[in-house]
């Protein structure tokens, strides 16, 4: 398990660009042909929703204690290995043998519980997101037919889009949308932003 694997502040890292790319509604027979361009960044947006933090939440709390864990044995083994490094010169041969078995053992061990915690956490990970996911295409799709978009790009980590103008991002207000379709209990309630004129900008 990677040291800091389980140690998460949002649970939508890895979502692949893209995903509500067809989410929008098919535009009445004979009516306007919808020609703008919105963009959004879907795993920052899922992330940023409240709903999104309390998940992020669970699952640090879920996992944590197992990090911790981890963390612990790992420094035990390495107190060991210390231990036989520095004994060599004063140990017998039968008790460094036991010593190094010891250590295979201990790292045997914590290589397969790091792998089932790695595996808990990708499967609660990917339920999470899709869950999240699945509710959000719903708003998007709706905001984007109400608005005229014809086409919403996902701007994420994997996107293609090397450049896309800062008054085309629609990610502040679904973010706020989610929040008010999916409230969280004893949150307080989000306002959608009105989209305002900005300067182009250039992907990071």
């Amino acid at each position: 398990m990677k040291r800091n694997s389980v140690v998460i502040t949002a649970v939508l890292y890895g979502v692949a660009a893209g995903a509500l790319a067809h989410a929008q509604a098919p535009v009445a027979t004979g009516g306007p042909v919808p020609t703008k361009i919105a963009v959004i960044n879907l795993q920052e947006a899922l992330a940023r929703t409240k709903e999104g933090q309390e998940v992020a939440k669970r699952v640090n709390d879920k996992f944590g204690p197992r990090k911790a864990e981890f963390d612990k044995r790992q420094q035990d083994i390495e107190q060991l290995q210390d231990k036989l490094t520095k004994g060599r010169a004063t140990m017998s041969e039968d008790a460094q043998k036991a010593l190094a078995a010891d250590i295979q053992k201990k790292g045997t061990d914590l290589k397969r519980f790091g792998e089932d915690a790695q595996s808990e956490l990708d499967a609660d990970e990917a339920k999470a997101t899709n869950d999240l996911r699945a509710k959000m295409g719903p708003i998007l799709a709706n905001f984007a037919t109400q608005n005229g978009f014809a086409v919403v790009i996902d701007v994420g980590q994997e996107s293609p889009v090397l450049w896309y103008a800062s008054a085309t991002n629609v990610t502040d207000v679904m973010v706020a949308l989610y929040d008010q379709a999916h409230p969280v209990a004893g949150a307080a309630p989000s306002q959608a932003p009105t989209a305002a004129p900005a300067p182009p900008t250039k992907k990071q």
